[in-house]
């Protein structure tokens, strides 16, 4: 019997990238790309390894979550395996006093191991910049699993303004508030998500801006996938103005959930809507591109809706087969 090709995902299940390799190993099931899913390094017995990275899973500082990937490609590479990864949360300049130790690591990953998948060509350019280019790289964009074939509902009253994912700072939840200065103050701010480990008191911060203009703001905490769509429906203008982003789960859930959000002009939406032109609301990466926006689709709620029955590119099944294509080459 051929032996298995590992599929590593580690991590709590509720995070980020986690999810997505749990997703991943299903939709490659169904496809038929035979992987074995492992949770833990005890990796015996598998023909070769992909791993689902990002440093945050792997132990700080981001250099030393690294070595333990250099360390696997090392003992894999001694019995004659091959280690594959996929990059997630690129460095980039916008890390602040992070950058630098970051981008070392990625750049010692990418010379470990044997191939390399990044989830954007917005990401792709982000290792470049980093001084990587590794000589086996597939871009295979995160999937977009099938939108909301129901209509869009009657707009609830008073109208919402919404940001979903975890809150940190630079995910957009105080410029998104600051740019709803102006509108009528029955005009509700909802930070769909819970806070990242730390950023408790960015929670505090947002509810007393919020105070001092006179306007409503909440915060839903952790929602269960089985509520997810529901919530995102709820919102009258869902905003997505994470502008430093690299590949982005929750832009995907938006679309996912029949919404057409608004999100700043950036590489890496610029290259969302040339694969799918219509499926976002893009507007000027500044203050003012952000304001006109939130009152233009208040204005014109319907606007931030899909069109029934509508299909993003890539679907799961798509960016499944484009991994198990990989994979297959890479491993054999």
């Amino acid at each position: 019997m051929t032996a298995p090709l590992a599929h590593l995902v580690v991590g709590p299940d509720r995070h980020g990238v986690v999810r997505f390799g749990l997703e991943l190993d299903a939709a490659l099931a169904a496809v038929g790309v035979p992987t074995q899913l492992r949770r833990s390094q005890d990796l015996d017995g598998c023909r070769g390894v992909h791993v689902q990275f990002t440093d945050h899973l792997y132990g700080r500082p981001a250099t030393e979550a690294a070595v333990t990937i250099t360390r696997l490609a090392d003992r894999l590479h001694d019995r004659g395996a091959r280690l594959t990864v996929t990059l997630h949360d690129l460095p980039q300049p916008s890390d602040g006093e992070h950058f630098d130790e970051r981008a070392r690591a990625y750049r010692s990953i990418c010379a470990a191991v044997d191939a390399v998948v990044v989830s954007s060509e917005h990401e792709r350019l982000l290792l470049s910049e980093i001084g990587s280019a590794p000589d086996r790289l597939a871009v295979i964009p995160l999937p977009i699993p099938a939108a909301v074939t129901r209509a869009a509902p009657r707009f609830a009253e008073p109208r919402s303004v919404g940001v979903f994912g975890y809150l940190y700072p630079g995910k957009g939840h105080l410029e998104v508030l600051a740019a709803m200065t102006g509108l009528p103050r029955t005009v509700w701010m909802l930070a769909v998500g819970e806070p990242s480990a730390g950023h408790d008191d960015l929670v505090e911060e947002l509810s007393a801006t919020a105070r001092r203009g006179g306007r409503r703001f909440a915060v839903t905490g952790h929602v269960p996938d089985h509520a997810l769509t529901t919530m995102l429906r709820s919102v009258t203008v869902p905003v997505a103005h994470h502008r430093h982003v690299s590949a982005s789960g929750s832009l995907n859930a938006w679309l996912s959930a029949g919404r057409r959000p608004l999100a700043p002009i950036t590489r890496y939406t610029s290259e969302i809507r040339e694969r799918n032109p219509d499926a976002l609301l893009l507007y000027r990466d500044d203050g003012a591109g952000l304001r006109s926006a939130v009152a233009a689709a208040l204005a014109e709620p319907r606007s931030t809706w899909l069109p029934p029955g509508t299909t993003c590119e890539p679907t799961v099944a798509g960016a499944a087969r484009m991994y198990g294509e990989a994979l297959g080459r890479w491993h054999g």
